[in-house]
């Protein structure tokens, strides 16, 4: 079943919050650090995105259930909302798991979170395999494009994915240099050819959460209060959690 959901805040459709799945909050104490520090810098919904990544983190479904629904608990009506999905690791194992039903993509069924190596050339088919995605029924959200070196030199091809209806997610902290002098200055870039359909934490440990205070304040000095709202709020809300009109109600 969907969820939907409309809330006032930021939006985050890529975090590592969960406790004891991946490399990102290891128990549910540390989780609800994350979740709480998002809130006070004005998230109201986190989309939890644990690793599928075969061979070195790939939680079992039932053990990322728990850990949704502990870490709900945990949090209480204080919030911020959680939901599920998960980050896919764009290898030949991951791809047959797409196609058989078994990924987790974003609450509205619409659109998944992808990811490639950040070495290396990129796939060689990686337009082809995401344009079958696309016509397959799923919009696949590339994250951060701007720590990967097949894209760091090669803008264009970011434009030729997003023409073939790729969404692309950024790394807020590569604002700020977490990912290196390359992920800034490709961050900048690709910000300022509006390359960039949605920005998100990419949070896995309390340390990072004042790079994000940080990159959330960069953002908006870069893009202004609406492209920071375009960013955090209303396109992360149509990307990836609203669903769409009945038949009935869409335009002719």
């Amino acid at each position: 079943m969907t969820e939907a959901l409309a809330p006032e805040g930021f939006v985050d459709l890529h975090s590592h919050v969960l406790p004891g799945v991946d490399d990102g909050a290891e128990n549910v104490a540390e989780a609800v650090t994350l979740a709480r520090g998002l809130r006070d810098l004005g998230f109201t919904c986190l989309v939890a995105t644990p690793h599928m990544r075969p061979g070195l983190y790939d939680p079992a479904p039932q053990a990322v259930v728990a850990a949704l629904h502990e870490l709900r608990a945990a949090l209480g009506a204080a919030g911020p909302r959680v939901l599920l999905a998960g980050e896919h690791f764009l290898d030949d194992e991951v791809w047959m798991r797409i196609g058989e039903g078994l990924g987790r993509p974003y609450p509205n069924g619409r659109a998944i979170l992808v990811e490639i190596s950040t070495i290396g050339p990129g796939p060689a088919r990686l337009s082809e395999q995401l344009f079958r995605l696309r016509v397959g029924g799923l919009r696949p959200v590339l994250a951060h494009p701007e720590r990967c070196a097949a894209f760091q030199d090669d803008v264009a091809r970011i434009e030729e994915l997003r023409r073939a209806g790729v969404a692309t997610a950024l790394d807020l902290t590569s604002l700020v240099g977490q990912g290196g002098r390359g992920s800034r200055r490709t961050a900048e870039r690709l910000l300022e050819l509006d390359l960039f359909d949605v920005a998100c934490t990419d949070l896995h440990a309390e340390r990072e959460l004042a790079e994000v205070e940080r990159a959330i304040k960069r953002l908006r000095r870069l893009v202004g209060d609406d492209g920071l709202d375009r960013l955090l709020h209303r396109s992360p809300l149509r990307l990836a959690l609203e669903l769409p009109p009945p038949a009935a109600e869409r335009p002719a």
